[in-house]
């Protein structure tokens, strides 16, 4: 698992005291050293060396009982600390960087063959872009995770709480995605309507943040999210900014209702929807790289979910599995997520379904526009139709809402922007548009352009979280995403097609 010439090329990395013959390898190094140097700066600017101390104890502590876990076990684990993110951006940073780092070498210490050294960690993730350059967003968590070999998973989210840091640290194990221990290091966050007493350590910790040039992080730290996130907490609020946008929807053009279907059938599949063959432009010539060029595709008639696929509706499935974690939903009208692709395609097939293809996909979501999004370009429409980042983590609400809570597109449809990201049949590609066209009933290509990492499509954007999914660029028809097959997050849920190729009976 450990590779001893990866250790060397970090090892020379971080020290930064040797010559490189390729200019690409020295600008990397120089890059490097420069972040490794000014990191060590940036994390200690806003805590004083007191307060710093007294988390690095406490740190250790944490450590420590992560050893007792591991050294509990009959059988021999590996660890790997993976991604601390920031909370209030959810991406990685110089401060995440640095914890990751410190936690590694902590555990390392402790554990010293059943953790995999933050060098590894580093390497792969140089070796993931190499890999894959044509994916714009960083690797996923699990993605790096699942190279090192590792049996169990460290992550968690880092912030600042009245100017004191605070670690929110998750154990899982990666087969199973089951969360395995957790626990806060340092400052502990309250709840809204209790009081809390500030102790010297934070008045001091304040004043000094007060004198220094450092942005102070206290008021960007108003809403927070707890690892289970209980539903809206605003619903009313939501229910107004809806009606008040409702009264808008007039002025907006509306495309073409599907062309009714040849096909004899009797009875609609419960909350399915039936949309009908046509053609449409698929695509977007204006859009990111692997959405070019739009072209023309014919679709044959097909059912679609009317909805996500719920947590009632997949709990259903004995035999289908699903992780847990962060933003997790638990109300059973809420869709279901951490499901990675087989299992989701597993699920619908229980339900003699499929997953839509990404063609279909795109067609349904379209609902006969050629327009950036089936309302036509207007960006102020989107809260309309869509969960996105300006009504929920804008407004402190985190995590995907119920579904079926904002208004269907024109054929009758629910949340296929925002929400939750949602599988695909296809295999992903950067280039397939440009080099396959299947003008009749596209499936995507056959096999996955690397066997060992099988990426594939997931379409519709989110709510909120990482590679700008909340956004309304993110949520657009067109956007393309790639996930491997293993990837379960929060992020990702999905929703259920079926041919229409005979007659149907519902009860």
């Amino acid at each position: 698992m450990f590779h001893p010439e990866n250790e060397n090329l970090i090892k020379r990395t971080v020290h930064g005291c040797v010559k490189s013959t390729s200019i690409i390898s020295v600008s990397f190094l120089s890059v490097f050293c420069l972040f490794f140097i000014s990191s060590k700066v940036l994390f200690a600017a806003p805590f004083s060396t007191e307060t710093l101390a007294i988390f690095d104890s406490k740190l250790e502590i944490a450590a420590d009982n992560i050893a007792e876990q591991v050294l509990g076990r009959e059988k021999k684990v590996v660890i790997a600390v993976v991604d601390i993110f920031n909370y209030e951006t959810q991406e990685r940073d110089v401060k995440a960087e640095l914890l990751e780092e410190q936690l590694s070498d902590l555990l390392f210490e402790k554990l010293p063959n059943q953790v995999v050294p933050y060098f590894e960690i580093v390497y792969l993730r140089l070796e993931w872009r190499s890999r894959f350059p044509e994916i714009l967003h960083d690797p996923l968590t699990e993605d790096i995770a699942k190279l090192t070999n590792a049996d169990w998973l460290l992550t968690g989210t880092y912030e600042s709480i009245r100017g004191l840091l605070s670690v929110n640290l998750n154990l899982y194990e990666l087969k199973s995605g089951d969360l395995l221990w957790q626990t806060v290091v340092g400052k502990q966050r309250i709840e809204e309507n209790e009081q809390e007493e500030i102790t010297p350590e934070e008045i001091a910790t304040q004043e000094m943040e007060q004198t220094s040039s450092e942005p102070s992080t206290q008021k960007i730290t108003q809403f927070h999210a707890p690892v289970l996130p209980s539903i809206s907490r605003y619903p009313s609020f939501e229910q107004e900014r809806s009606t008040q946008k409702k009264t808008e929807l007039f002025s907006t053009p509306i495309p073409a209702l599907p062309p009714p279907v040849e096909e004899e059938v009797q009875k609609i599949p419960h909350e399915m929807v039936l949309i009908s063959e046509g053609e449409f432009l698929m695509g977007s010539d204006f859009g990111d790289e692997d959405e070019l060029p739009d072209h023309l595709v014919f679709i044959n008639s097909f059912y679609l979910d009317q909805h996500e696929v719920t947590n009632l509706d997949y709990s259903e499935c004995l035999s289908c599995e699903r992780g847990h974690g962060g933003f997790d939903t638990i109300d059973p009208q809420q869709p279901a997520v951490y499901v990675d692709w087989n299992n989701a395609d597993a699920y619908c097939k229980t339900q003699n379904k499929r997953l839509p293809t990404e063609a279909e996909w795109e067609y349904a979501a379209r609902a006969g526009s050629e327009s950036e999004y089936s309302f036509g370009d207007n960006v102020s429409f989107l809260e309309n139709y869509a969960w996105v980042e300006t009504n929920t983590t804008d407004l402190g609400l985190w995590g995907a809402r119920k579904v079926s809570s904002k208004i269907a597109n024109q054929w009758g449809l629910f949340d296929l922007y925002g929400n939750v990201m949602e599988w695909v049949q296809n295999y992903y590609t950067q280039d397939y548009f440009i080099s396959v066209r299947q003008p009749n009933n596209p499936k995507g290509p056959s096999l996955p352009l690397d066997e060992n990492y099988p990426l594939r499509v997931v379409r519709g954007g989110a709510w909120g979280g990482l590679y700008g999914a909340g956004t309304p660029a993110g949520v657009r028809s067109a956007k393309r995403y790639a996930f491997t097959e293993w990837t379960r997050s929060f992020q990702i849920g999905f929703r259920c097609a079926m041919d229409v190729f005979k007659k149907i009976e519902t009860n």
